[in-house]
């Protein structure tokens, strides 16, 4: 591919003066052969399912279970939508690993995940996912279902939005200091066309209840999500 590097975009991120890398950028990149070509994504059509969809695999013999809950669908893709959709997986994670592993001690660890994108279409995946003993993994789903439900009809506490509100406050003082984070975030302002004064800056909007639960509700349909499960051959 070096061989035409027609629509290339080159981001740099460090310590140093534009006028010091200015020579280097010039021979090593400046160098490489164009032929005036833009390329652009194609969508080749690929779209979750829709519908409640539930799988159960049966494969292994170790006496080991787990079990991943995905829900998509469209998003308004902004930076607010995408901080209250990773605030809700915060969130989330926080409940249920108070309620599945301190309160029932059904698994080592919950991981919520979120995320979107905007091409080819606006969509936003919001993954749980969980080990447990094959005999209680049915269990574990239902509880994990019913603290979706708590937070969709009452919306996070207080401690629990102080613990998201913390954890992020930590991880932005670490990513300032992170070339690679200030590379991610240049990449994404620049190809979704923000304002890169924005770059690491403050949230605009504060992550409160209302937020979230509002999240929950828009995110989590319980009419649209696959599930997953792995159990051992013999299960019953």
């Amino acid at each position: 591919r070096y061989a035409d590097a027609s629509d290339f975009t080159f981001y740099f991120v460090g310590r140093f003066e534009p006028d010091s890398i200015r020579p280097l950028v010039e021979r090593y990149l400046g160098g490489l052969p164009s032929t005036g070509r833009k390329e652009s994504w194609r969508d080749v059509g690929i779209r979750p399912p829709t519908g409640v969809i539930r799988k159960t695999v049966r494969r292994g013999t170790e006496p080991k279970a787990r079990t991943q809950i995905v829900f998509t669908g469209p998003v308004q893709y902004s930076r607010e939508q995408l901080l209250a959709l990773r605030g809700l997986a915060d969130v989330l994670e926080i409940r249920l690993r108070e309620t599945l592993r301190e309160d029932l001690g059904g698994t080592y660890g919950v991981g919520v995940r979120a995320s979107a994108s905007r091409e080819p279409r606006s969509e936003y995946r919001f993954s749980i996912g969980f080990g447990a003993a094959p005999e209680r993994l049915d269990e574990l789903g239902r509880e994990t279902f019913a603290v979706i439900d708590s937070i969709k009809n009452f919306g996070p506490t207080e401690t629990e939005l102080a613990k998201v509100r913390e954890a992020q406050r930590r991880a932005r003082e670490i990513n300032l200091r992170e070339n690679n984070a200030w590379l991610g975030q240049l990449m994404a302002f620049d190809r979704h066309g923000w304002d890169l004064r924005g770059i690491m800056a403050e949230p605009t909007i504060r992550l409160d209840a209302a937020r979230v639960q509002q999240a929950a509700q828009l995110y989590l349909k319980m009419d649209n999500y696959v599930q997953v499960s792995l159990v051992p051959e013999n299960q019953p």
